[in-house]
């Protein structure tokens, strides 16, 4: 039986000779927030989940790499704030640039992507909190990370 596992790979590589693999933004919002609708409370934690899961499992392995990827899948725009705690940006973002203000964070997908990312770059456990957001009345999206303390043995 043929393994039925798709990979990042097998999603982008759509073939579509006419259409070719961009679509409208509308259809990307419409899914996303259908699914929202659909999975109720805990809608958020899924999608953060599946983009955590997605991060880890990427090949991005530097912070040069995860601004790329943002760019290139339209994502948005990332910019790195360093400093302690460490923030990132994001304008234009896929979710929710130009969205009225309805008082809620809404880019539960692309922290986890960060989370999961970031992950690896750090070689330890991140946990990534949206602090701005456009679906707030922003001018952009931020982010919040926090590098998650080793865990050590109390017995050692």
């Amino acid at each position: 039986m043929a393994d039925t596992k798709l990979k990042f790979e097998d999603l982008v590589e759509a073939y579509r000779p006419t259409l070719g693999r961009e679509t409208d933004l509308s259809l990307y919002r419409i899914l996303k927030y259908s699914m929202l609708h659909f999975l109720g409370i805990t809608g958020k934690s899924k999608l953060y989940s599946a983009g955590k899961y997605f991060g880890e499992h990427s090949d991005l392995e530097s912070f040069e790499e995860l601004m790329q990827f943002f760019e290139e899948y339209k994502i948005g725009i990332l910019e790195i704030i360093e400093g302690m705690p460490l923030r990132l940006r994001v304008y234009e973002c896929v979710d929710c640039a130009g969205f009225p203000n309805i008082g809620k964070k809404v880019c539960c997908f692309e922290a986890g992507i960060l989370a999961g990312v970031l992950k690896n770059i750090f070689n330890k456990d991140v946990h990534v909190v949206e602090v701005k957001c456009y679906a707030s009345g922003d001018d952009c999206c931020e982010f919040e990370v926090t590098i998650m303390p080793d865990h050590t043995d109390e017995h050692d």
